[in-house]
């Protein structure tokens, strides 16, 4: 089923004004009667400074047509966890004279558990809030968002080919089992079946930072650092088969030219964000700064 909500996800070098330009998008869309969910899904956090409360999982309406939440790593990978050693137990149950339990707490440790619990609270995210007109994510800095753009894909891979060597497996047992007993007697293969759950799961996800209703705006400043980090972001995610949507230029100051930014990402519209004249405090202070902007149209 198509999602009504459109996806916007806000990426780019830490320090550029991922946080800010955002908060600014999401408060612009409100006061033009759109119903919107702000998302921090950066550790920092930064968002309960910019409106100066404090947030949570749980939705919090800070002015009419938009509601902010806060996005809990910690509650997310012990979610990821305890999901993995249900399986792992379901999966496994016969052997439970192996006492497996005994090597669950490795998993703490496992690479990507920090991607895999964003991944999750993504996921929530979208099924508790499909009737939302639009709903903004508020990225963490380009290691860990690019390492959560790429997992779906990455994990495809793997899962496919980890799904061709069980069925490999699948097959030599229902040979033997003929062998054994005259006639085909297999039981349910559950880690196949999980397998291809998990691939299902997956393609959803990736087929999420492809879709029609999905954008990427990558932020940047003008300067060198953050210029060239906005290249290589673009080039990552060309990779993988995601489209950035437009470039944001933060932090103008009146009059400043951007020729090279314009020239590189030449066929995407870039929106300007001038440099404000006061700290961006506050939904009054944000609306303020929209107005003396005209909307940034």
């Amino acid at each position: 089923m198509t999602m009504r909500a459109k996806i916007h996800f806000f990426i780019g070098k830490g320090g550029v004004g991922k946080s800010t330009t955002s908060a600014l998008t999401a408060v612009k869309m409100a006061t033009t009667g759109h119903d919107t969910l702000l998302v921090s899904m950066d550790p920092a956090h930064n968002q309960r400074d910019i409106f100066q409360q404090k947030f949570a999982e749980k939705p919090c309406q800070v002015m009419n047509g938009l509601a902010v939440k806060e996005v809990d790593s910690h509650y997310w990978m012990k979610a990821y966890l305890k999901d993995t050693q249900a399986q792992l137990k379901k999966a496994y149950s016969y052997q439970s004279a192996f006492n497996i339990q005994n090597y669950f707490d490795i998993l703490k440790y496992s690479p990507g558990l920090e991607e895999y619990a964003m991944l999750l609270a993504f996921e929530s995210t979208l099924h508790n809030a499909e009737n939302k007109d639009d709903i903004i994510f508020d990225m963490p800095p380009t290691a860990l968002t690019m390492r959560f753009f790429s997992l779906p894909f990455i994990t495809l891979v793997w899962l496919k080919e980890l799904l061709k060597l069980r069925q490999q497996i699948y097959d030599k047992k229902e040979i033997v089992s003929k062998i054994q007993f005259g006639k085909k007697k297999i039981e349910q293969d559950k880690v196949k079946a999980r397998l291809e759950s998990l691939i299902a799961d997956h393609g959803h996800l990736s087929e999420h930072f492809k879709a029609d209703n999905s954008s990427v705006n990558v932020v940047l400043n003008n300067d060198h650092l953050s210029f060239s980090e906005a290249i290589r972001i673009q080039q990552k995610l060309t990779d993988i088969g995601i489209d950035i949507a437009r470039v944001v230029v933060n932090k103008l100051k009146n009059g400043e030219l951007i020729e090279d930014i314009a020239h590189k990402f030449d066929g995407h519209p870039i929106i300007r964000f001038p440099l404000s004249s006061q700290e961006l405090y506050g939904v009054e202070s944000l609306k303020a700064y929209l107005l003396e902007n005209n909307g940034l149209h």
